[in-house]
């Protein structure tokens, strides 16, 4: 199992310094931020591509429209990058006939399949053993139907594709449902983990707000994450409590172990930018490092 940290200027500078240890960057898909990473240290790329429009085929979420499939393989044979992993989101806005909250079975089946139909789409591309789904949470944007574990087992199962278990993602989705956390995880496809996905989970507060107003980041974007419970942030004990189950559960043979685990604390972009630390990272990457199974 590898140990990936998420690109940031931050993380690069204490790699090159020796300061931190590991396997190698995750970078999005962004070719100029690919060559920077890979300058100093191997790379994998995780994908702006989500499932959950409907229409049979997966979406880049950054474009707003189709993938470019010539790209996406570009880069994959570039950096070694060993999957294609698609976000689980159920937009309200390309579902405006359902609501929100529906519990109603028909409404849950014809979500379950659009899913179905958008990933299917991908695995008829590449095959089953390189393509992921990514659990995914509301965030003020996501239909819940999307992050029920019976949902996401339902995708898993029908078209065959392995899963990618992010953690910090789970822990707000559960709140979300209402769920335990851990009972939530095991509900989902924990058997077919190709990946997995660690971060810190926060209520955005007054605090993190005036952090990102110091650093010029747009208001309403602050606004959009103003008493929110986010991820990306620095671990507290709960998540490190929480890591250290997850990765138990894999080193007992419990759970499927993936071929890399990704550090997301950090990254690029005004957000990224004014929320993280290098001695956040300096003092994270060498805990987690220790907890990831040889």
């Amino acid at each position: 199992m590898r140990l990936a940290v998420n690109y940031s200027p931050a993380a690069a500078g204490l790699l090159r310094a020796g300061q931190v240890h590991f396997d190698m960057f995750k970078c999005p898909a962004w070719s100029h931020l690919i060559a920077a990473a890979a300058a100093i240290s191997p790379v994998y790329v995780h994908f702006p591509l989500r499932a959950g429009a409907g229409i049979g085929q997966a979406v880049d979420s950054e474009k707003k429209g189709p993938p470019d499939w010539t790209q996406i393989e570009t880069l994959l044979a570039s950096t070694g990058t060993p999957l294609v992993n698609l976000h689980l989101e159920l937009l309200p806005a390309e579902h405006p006939d359902i609501p929100p909250d529906t519990a109603d079975l028909a409404h849950v089946e014809r979500l379950t399949r659009g899913l179905i139909a958008d990933v299917g789409a991908v695995v008829a591309r590449f095959g089953p053993e390189r393509v992921v789904v990514e659990n995914d949470h509301s965030g003020g944007r996501n239909l819940p139907v999307a992050y029920r574990p019976d949902v996401i087992c339902r995708v898993v199962e029908e078209t065959g594709c392995g899963f990618l278990l992010d953690v910090a993602h789970a822990r707000v989705a559960a709140r979300h449902l209402g769920a335990d956390v851990r009972r939530y995880i095991e509900a989902l496809p924990v058997r077919r983990i190709r990946e997995m996905h660690i971060a810190g989970v926060q209520f955005f507060d007054a605090g993190w707000a005036a952090r990102l107003r110091r650093a010029g980041d747009d208001e309403s974007m602050i606004q959009f994450c103003a008493g929110r419970l986010m991820d990306h942030l620095p671990m507290t004990e709960e998540d490190w409590e929480l890591a250290a189950w997850a990765l138990g559960r894999v080193r007992s043979g419990a759970w499927a172990c993936p071929w890399a685990v990704a550090f997301e604390y950090g990254g690029v972009g005004p957000f990224y930018g004014a929320t993280t630390d290098a001695s956040v990272l300096a003092e994270d990457i060498p805990r987690l490092a220790a907890l990831v199974p040889e």
